[in-house]
């Protein structure tokens, strides 16, 4: 039993989090009851997702199966659950599949929840929260590896707060499937595989080297797997870097991944334990760790700490985005007048569009990020600000939904690039094109940055067509924005989306 905020300390429920992995699908159920978390039920299958990629990362049919059949079964034992209690995600293998979209509706059908695709920087945070939270309160600073089966997070961070984080695109599955597609293991392909290793983390390993740590930690079923071995030959389950070259030794004697035996070692790791055993060595050696402990505890506890932990996921997208717009000094005076004149939009068509309120949430905080990009140049600023937010760490956010975002700022001005309609799922196209045409609409508004006064404009539809209306004095005495809504009346006659303006003939003396 874990202890876990004062908020469930009248609650009994129970939750789920799912980790779609490139190596295995993992599910853990976990139950609340008197202010304690209780690990209920764990089920996990050896998918080898990453496995189903061809070289032009495409997703093949079989290996979708595989994942769907998984999917099915998780989906009976948390059948009970409303979709609020449970968290899936998804990593680096369907961030990196070109056909990860059709292929998520299928599976969020399946598992009868929504997935999350998630970030490289993000996943790193929930490992390390994974770890964090499964620990006693040491105060002390810790690095933290994960070998996943796609790629590898390194984490620094104290307490529950990391403070350096970097995902890695190598993992025991994608090393395996790259240097051993045959099974056979040899110097040759050993030495080729600890240099590729060892580069992935060249770029990295001074900015981690200059840090202190005072503990080391491992998570996942890598470096869990290594340690029972380690524990079973020597006698002690630390991982060392003799330990690490002993079991290199063992496979360099089997030959063939087929033919590899070792005490602890499970038929479904060993089809990818070589590749792992390779990534935890070149770790060691670039960041020159001498010894290295096993946490049980890992991404999928992140996810559930996530959901049910001291903060809501809510509430840390709220801070992520007032972050980085402290960040990039965005004048945040003006963003929350362009959000309260967004905010007002977007509550006058919802019900006429069916809009779900979470696109308002994109919206309000495209608003507080507006102007992040002017911290490079005011020229195409609303591009550089889409850029940053894409490739900025963002906590809380899928990988989806900070696209989305990154979409809405990049497009918030001069003619919309209405080709990343085509990066989004099916499903969220047409409320995207009203969301970003609300947001473009307070921008447009707010631009003057005056006191706005609000003497009678409105948003209406009419055959699913946005119509601006006010009266003529309205039009007078705002030139800048008057300006502005002509030229995006232009510009959204060329999209999927309309915008006429109800402007009254001017009286004649």
């Amino acid at each position: 039993m874990l202890k876990i905020s004062g908020f469930w300390r009248n609650r009994d429920e129970e939750f789920a989090a799912i980790d779609l992995g490139s190596n295995s699908f993992h599910m853990i159920i976990a139950k609340v009851s008197n202010g304690q978390l209780t690990i209920i039920d764990r089920l996990k299958e050896s998918v080898l997702l990453g496995y189903g990629l061809d070289d032009g990362n495409c997703l093949d049919d079989i290996s979708q199966q595989r994942a769907l059949d998984c999917l099915e079964r998780f989906q009976q034992r948390i059948a009970h659950l409303p979709s609020a209690r449970v968290r899936a995600i998804g990593t680096r293998t369907l961030r990196l599949a070109v056909n990860a979209a059709p292929f998520l509706i299928k599976a969020e059908q399946t598992l009868g929840v929504d997935i999350h695709i998630v970030s490289g920087a993000e996943e790193a945070r929930l490992v390390y929260q994974g770890v964090a939270f499964g620990i006693e309160d040491d105060h002390l600073t810790r690095l933290v590896i994960d070998i996943g089966g796609g790629s590898t997070e390194l984490i620094v961070g104290q307490d529950f707060m990391p403070s350096t984080l970097e995902s890695l695109g190598m993992g025991c599955v994608s090393v395996t499937k790259r240097f051993f597609p045959k099974g056979e293991m040899n110097k040759a392909a050993i030495k080729a595989a600890d240099i590729y290793c060892l580069q992935k983390i060249e770029p990295f390993q001074s900015m981690f080297r200059k840090q202190s740590w005072q503990r080391t930690i491992g998570c996942s079923g890598t470096i869990k797997t290594i340690a029972s071995i380690l524990d079973q030959i020597t006698g002690h389950p630390a991982i060392t870097p003799d330990g690490l070259d002993l079991l290199i030794k063992h496979c360099l004697e089997a030959r063939s991944i087929e033919t590899l035996n070792l005490p602890g070692l499970s038929n479904d790791r060993r089809p990818v334990f070589v590749g792992g055993l390779i990534v935890l060595r070149a770790c060691m050696q670039a960041l020159k760790l001498r010894t290295l402990e096993a946490s049980p505890w890992a991404l999928r506890e992140g996810v559930l700490f996530d959901l049910l932990g001291y903060d809501s996921i809510s509430d840390m997208r709220e801070r992520s985005v007032t972050e980085l717009g402290k960040r990039f000094h965005t004048d945040a005076f003006h963003a929350q007048r362009t959000q309260k004149v967004a905010q007002q939009l977007f509550k006058q068509v919802q019900k006429k569009i069916d809009l779900d309120d979470s696109w308002l949430s994109y919206m309000s905080w495209a608003c507080l990020l507006q102007e992040v990009g002017l911290d490079i140049n005011h020229d195409q600023f609303h591009i550089h600000g889409g850029y940053i937010i894409e490739h900025s760490h963002l906590a809380g956010f899928g990988y989806d939904e900070q696209n989305r975002l990154a979409y809405l700022v990049r497009n918030q001005r001069k003619k919309p690039n209405w080709t990343v309609l085509e990066k989004l799922p099916e499903e969220d196209v047409a409320a995207f094109v009203v969301v970003l045409q609300l947001f473009r609409l307070a921008c447009i508004l707010t631009r003057a940055r005056n006191e706005f006064q609000d003497i009678g404009w409105s948003i209406s539809v009419e055959e699913r067509e946005l119509v601006f209306n006010a009266p003529q004095a309205w039009w007078e005495a705002q030139p800048l924005a008057t300006a502005g809504l002509m030229a995006e009346a232009h510009f959204m006659k060329k999209g999927p989306g309309a915008l006429k303006l109800n402007q009254p003939a001017a009286e004649e003396d």
